[in-house]
């Protein structure tokens, strides 16, 4: 290894500490319902990706358990289940209600649902990390938020009476109850509004240790954001871009490319929704909407690749690819599957989605279903990225959930503007935009602090580019051409007098 490749590699050892430190709190799924209900416990299906392969197994769990819209879980960093959440309550690695963690989301939800299996709403639940030892359960809950007359409510405003009016948050300490942890703020309060029924999300911050939370508003095109940081939860960011849905906001999907720049939001009735995300700032901007005339079904679940450039939207009976990469990016809309009309032992038809840290992406059904269906290489376009229908058995029933969960190995691309009066960047810094990049992309510097030498590289340290201190004096940034670069991650290197910084940049 000569020295600039050994100089890139403690570059990226030091700037992708996401990559390499959390990244298995995703390694295991809980699905399923108890089917045993004659006896003490309950079953529930596992499955593991320890070492990136697929391990499944059962487990006897609390009571009447049961996995519907909601579903999400965490393990620790080296992948060992620290609990799961069905948005009624939270069970800890010993598969028992967590210390404090029972009566979740109170109020009609709970009485009405949760005694009969778990919270309804899709997406209504998700977890993610706070610090080493502390955790956030973030749901939704189902209470009357619109009362009308039939005889004076036009038409038009007679909404179903039930919505959520709140996003509650629960926070978990690992270091209670002799490490199997404890809920320690239960319904705690971090949006007070009517908001849609369904699509919780999560993404981390582009600084790599901060999380932002998405909740949709009701009837609206806005959002709420939530930042969780080393001091908490913060207050609610609103930001509002594209489509206003409509009050047939329920079912469907919403998820993060895990590269962060994309968020997409997809429901039979409202179409698949395509945001640029700011991963600094929470914006949202650039959105796009995809109508399906021909497939509509209350059915929709959508999930993207591991490189980010796929983006998969399930129909019920069609499963359709998108190129986000694309410059058109409706115009890329590829059938890649028609449902077979396998029942096992109901219509394995295609519902929600979700991307597994084996790089494979897994679809479940509606209804009772004992299989899976797998798109095997979610990276390739069209029908080569193999979607295999009902192509995993499973070893007992599954009721149309997949886990919400965040995407832990997508590591920041770039760091956030720094803030202060210099617009550019601050004395000794840079920035890289846009990134991922196709066909060039800019480097942005302080005119009154210029780098005295740029240098791009591969990572096989091989030079790509070279800007030298007279073509820098003066200037805010530069351009760099991509054409004839092969795809995949390049290193640009400034230096500032004895001190060097180094930025990612994706090419596609």
């Amino acid at each position: 290894m000569n020295p600039v490749q050994f100089s890139i590699m403690l570059v990226l050892l030091h700037f992708c500490p996401a990559l390499f430190g959390q990244n298995k709190q995703d390694y295991n799924w809980i699905i399923g319902y108890d089917t045993s209900y004659l006896v003490p416990g309950g079953d529930a299906i596992k499955m593991n990706f320890e070492n990136e392969t697929l391990h499944i197994s059962m487990v006897e769990t609390v009571e009447k358990f049961h996995m519907e819209g909601s579903n999400s879980s965490m393990s620790d960093s080296l992948g060992n289940l620290l609990f799961y959440t069905n948005g009624c309550y939270i069970v800890n690695a010993e598969h028992k209600i967590m210390a404090n963690g029972d009566t979740i989301s109170p109020g009609i939800l709970y009485d009405a649902w949760c005694d009969k299996g778990g919270n309804p709403l899709s997406q209504g639940a998700i977890a993610v990390p706070g610090s080493d030892h502390l955790f956030y359960v973030f749901t939704l809950d189902f209470e009357w938020a619109y009362l009308w007359d039939p005889y004076t409510t036009p038409v038009s405003e007679q909404y179903l009476e039930l919505a959520p009016l709140h996003l509650y948050y629960q926070v978990i300490d690992m270091t209670q109850a002799g490490g199997l942890g404890a809920v320690v703020a239960k319904n705690q309060v971090a949006v007070a509004d009517t908001l849609a029924r369904a699509n919780i999300q999560a993404c981390r911050h582009a600084n790599g240790r901060d999380w932002w939370v998405i909740v949709p508003e009701s009837h609206s095109n806005c959002y709420y954001l939530i930042l969780i940081t080393p001091e908490g939860v913060q207050p609610p960011l609103k930001r509002c871009e594209g489509r206003v849905w409509s009050d047939l906001d329920w079912q469907g999907q919403a998820v993060f490319s895990p590269d962060a720049t994309r968020y997409i939001r997809f429901n039979a009735w409202n179409g698949l929704n395509i945001y640029n995300f700011d991963n600094c700032t929470g914006s949202l901007s650039n959105a796009i909407s995809v109508d399906f005339p021909n497939d509509t079904s209350h059915v929709a679940g959508a999930a993207v690749s591991p490189n980010s450039r796929f983006l998969y939207a399930d129909m019920k009976y069609k499963v359709y690819q998108f190129d986000l990469w694309a410059d058109d990016i409706p115009a890329s809309q590829t059938l890649i599957a028609v449902w077979d009309g396998f029942f096992n032992p109901y219509a394995t038809i295609f519902y929600k989605s979700a991307l597994a840290p084996d790089g494979k992406i897994y679809i479940s059904s509606t209804s009772s279903h004992r299989s899976l269906h797998v798109i095997h290489h979610p990276d390739l376009k069209g029908t080569a990225c193999d979607l295999e229908q009902h192509g995993l058995a499973l070893p007992a029933f599954n009721f149309n959930t997949i886990p919400n969960l965040p995407h832990y190995r997508n590591g920041p691309f770039a760091p956030c503007e720094p803030s202060g009066t210099e617009d550019a960047a601050t004395a000794g810094d840079i920035s890289v935009f846009p990134n991922p990049a196709s066909r060039y992309f800019n480097i942005r510097f302080s005119p009154a602090h210029p780098p005295s030498d740029i240098r791009v590289f591969d990572l096989a340290g091989r030079e790509k580019a070279h800007l030298a201190s007279d073509v820098l004096a003066g200037r805010t940034g530069a351009e760099i051409s991509l054409a004839g670069w092969p795809p995949g991650i390049y290193l640009v290197r400034a230096d500032f007098g004895e001190r060097q910084v180094v930025r990612k940049i994706a090419v596609f």
